[in-house]
């Protein structure tokens, strides 16, 4: 089943015309992602983690495409247009260069939430001092309710374009499993790591 979500959400994430389709009753519609990347410069990142926590200890934090300190402390100090209205924009620092970003799909339920992100031209600089430009980069997070609400499955896909694609994996990679580790640690969420708890 978890991996079937994955494949739903790929299509989204690399900027398919198609991906309308995976989720018709979305509230705004889907707009395209259109990353030009050199020849070669092509990867993509993919985590996925598993919590013993119902979903609204993730979704209240996570929900605003504005407010994203929570992703390793991430400040926006500017944006358009309407919050989670795809279209709106945000930008910002982080770790050697500005970044800007624009809301491609945003789709929240009782049970998911799950928005797509496209980022313009980036530099980013390792705390080792390796450098990597990124030339565009889309990125997809779903977060769902599972076990009867008892727990939150979380799956991010990010497409990159980098003249450093083992730097810009790396960076992006360790970006999510510190973020999400230190969100799970301030919301008492423990990893779940076999099947959904029994029920009693």
């Amino acid at each position: 089943m978890l991996f079937v979500r994955f494949l739903q959400i790929l299509p989204i994430a690399l900027g398919v015309s198609a991906a309308t389709d995976a989720y018709p009753s979305s509230r705004y519609p889907v707009m395209r992602n259109d990353v030009q990347c050199p020849e070669g410069y092509v990867s993509f990142v993919h985590n996925s983690y598993t919590y013993l926590a119902p979903l609204h200890k993730f979704k209240d934090i996570t929900k605003s495409f504005f407010d994203i300190a929570w992703y390793s402390g991430t400040i926006v100090y500017n944006s358009t247009g309407t919050d989670n209205v795809p279209g709106a924009t945000r930008a910002g620092f982080y770790s050697g260069g500005w970044f800007n970003e624009t809301l491609t799909a945003y789709i929240s339920h009782s049970d998911t939430l799950e928005y797509t992100f496209h980022g313009q031209e980036a530099a980013y600089i390792a705390p080792t001092g390796d450098k990597s430009l990124f030339f565009g980069y889309t990125e997809t997070m779903r977060i769902e309710s599972i076990c009867d609400g008892q727990a939150t499955y979380i799956d991010l896909i990010t497409y990159m374009c980098s003249d450093n694609q083992t730097l810009g994996y790396s960076s992006w990679y360790n970006l999510h499993m510190v973020t999400f580790e230190v969100l799970a640690a301030n919301v008492s969420a423990l990893v779940m790591a076999g099947d959904c708890p029994c029920a009693f």
